[in-house]
């Protein structure tokens, strides 16, 4: 009976949310990792699965008739959940995740609205901020690359830091880009229902483009912020690595576009993510914090 639901949550996005999580609280408690254990387990119960899975189950209520055509296993669509009971199910994990940061932190709080805001927006007929390419990013670039790895830094008290912000930038501007990645395979579904992803409205080829365009800024940043800012040490220069990395497989798929080849770069971003903020612990470990 519960299976279902938790499928409807897809556990499969609770790791991409989680693993930054961790990594942001190993390196605001300057490798104190047992000391920050207990938080850091809230925080990915709060932000990892409760509000990201309930926003994965409110939009797979309004998603029906994208998912019959995408996604027809999805629990919904497959007749495993009536969509009323997800629609409540999801509306009473939204309450008690932001109850929770409510009790805890005011300023985690605000995160968790934020957070909980652009999930509703993104799926709720009338507001609809998937059918809005921009929009679209912009809500997936602030749930994922701005509110999830921030996170940590607000609940210990430490965010308001110069480099703190740069490393948020440049998580945002990262999955702000990436995040078209998961439109090249629903692009049938969407054209069909007329759902404005960049990838429908400027085809694959030009996608790709913008989004290493958009990846190219990142590198800018954090060149600029080591020369002429100094606020970070020359370790922090392996960040560098993942990026190149997405430049690397972004230029791959460009010349050899396929819809397969675009599954496998979508798997592939499930890893580049992450591996950004396993970068950033590793130069916070070496260099000794910010």
């Amino acid at each position: 009976m519960v299976t279902p639901y938790i499928r409807s949550m897809r556990p499969e996005t609770w790791m991409l949310a989680a693993l930054p999580i961790i990594l942001m609280s190993v390196a605001v408690s300057n490798m104190s990792i047992f000391g920050t254990a207990l938080w850091t387990g809230v925080l990915i119960i709060i932000f990892a699965v409760v509000i990201l899975g309930s926003c994965n189950m409110f939009n797979e209520v309004f998603d029906t008739e994208i998912d019959k055509i995408n996604k027809p296993n999805r629990p919904i669509v497959s007749g495993h959940i009536k969509k009323n009971n997800a629609l409540i199910a999801s509306l009473i994990l939204f309450f008690l995740a932001n109850l929770a940061t409510y009790i805890i932190s005011f300023n985690l709080f605000i995160l968790s609205i934020i957070f909980t805001f652009f999930g509703i927006a993104y799926s709720l007929p009338h507001l609809r901020f998937k059918d809005n390419s921009i929009a679209s990013m912009l809500t997936l670039g602030v749930g994922y690359g701005f509110i999830i790895p921030i996170a940590p830094w607000v609940l210990f008290g430490v965010w308001n830091n110069i480099a703190v912000w740069v490393i948020i930038i440049m998580s945002f501007i990262w999955f702000f880009g990436a995040t078209n990645s998961k439109d090249f395979k629903d692009a049938e579904g969407d054209k069909k229902l007329g759902v404005k992803t960049l990838v429908v409205l400027i085809n694959e080829k030009n996608t790709i483009k913008f989004m290493i365009i958009t990846m190219s800024i990142i590198p800018i940043i954090l060149l600029l912020s080591y020369v002429y800012l100094h606020i970070f040490s020359v370790w922090y220069l392996i960040v560098l690595i993942p990026y190149l990395l997405t430049f690397y497989f972004l230029s791959w798929l460009y010349r050899n576009y396929s819809a397969d080849n675009a599954f496998e770069w979508y798997k592939t971003t499930y890893f580049l993510y992450p591996s950004i903020f396993m970068f950033l612990a590793v130069a916070f470990l070496i260099s000794g914090g910010i």
